[in-house]
């Protein structure tokens, strides 16, 4: 990666997360003196950051004023989470049946190694332990283009979550739960297909309850 592309790269991932951590509120416009300045760098990575931005449909360009962040609907998060369940869920029978008894305890290792925490923790850390495991999942359906759009649909409803729920959500601790996710595993290494994925749709759907209560 020459030092322009790694210059872009580094701009887009810092806007990309002040957008999710609300450093930027929804009506706010962003402009490119405005990251040249803060980040210190020069027009080009600037402009091929935003760029970027705009066709992952992140912000949308408003010409000879700036770029404004896009908002998501609830109705988008609605579809965007019932995607997953279809996604997932049917990557999950397909590939049960396939995986060997090694797969599934290096699975339970991962799960335990990754989400047993005893301790509070704000909810963004929560939602990166989830991430970490649905992504790792379904890693066992050898699709790379199924493990691409996953990805990409947990990246918008990580801007939608904090779109919606920052002010909320930062101020919010708790004890972490991630028995969802040894139900889940242990469901698959007891040969139940069906059960697992009752217990995936379930995981899935449990951020709603902090959504739309």
């Amino acid at each position: 990666m020459d030092r322009t592309s790694s210059l872009t790269r580094q701009v887009y991932d810092a806007v990309l997360e002040d957008i999710i951590e609300g450093a930027y509120q929804q009506t706010e416009v962003i402009n490119e003196k405005q990251l040249i300045e803060k980040y210190g760098v020069s027009k080009s990575p600037v402009r091929d950051a935003l760029s970027r931005l705009c066709s992952e449909n992140v912000l949308r360009s408003i010409p000879r004023y700036g770029y404004a962040i896009v908002k998501i609907t609830e109705r988008e998060i609605r579809d965007i989470l019932e995607f997953r369940s279809i996604l997932e869920g049917n990557s999950l029978r397909h590939c049960l049946p396939q995986l060997s008894a090694q797969d599934l305890q290096e699975l339970m290792d991962y799960t335990l190694e990754h989400c047993r925490v005893d301790y509070e923790q704000d909810i963004w850390n929560h939602w990166d332990n989830n991430i970490r495991f649905h992504l790792k999942l379904i890693s066992y359906s050898r699709n790379q283009y199924s493990y691409q759009m996953l990805q990409q649909s947990i990246n918008v409803l990580t801007r939608a979550y904090a779109q919606f729920y920052w002010d909320k959500w930062k101020r919010t601790s708790f004890v972490m739960d991630c028995e969802g996710h040894i139900r889940i595993v242990q469901a698959m290494m007891a040969g139940d297909v069906e059960g697992s994925v009752q217990e995936l749709l379930n995981d899935i759907s449990s951020f709603n309850g902090l959504l739309f209560k």
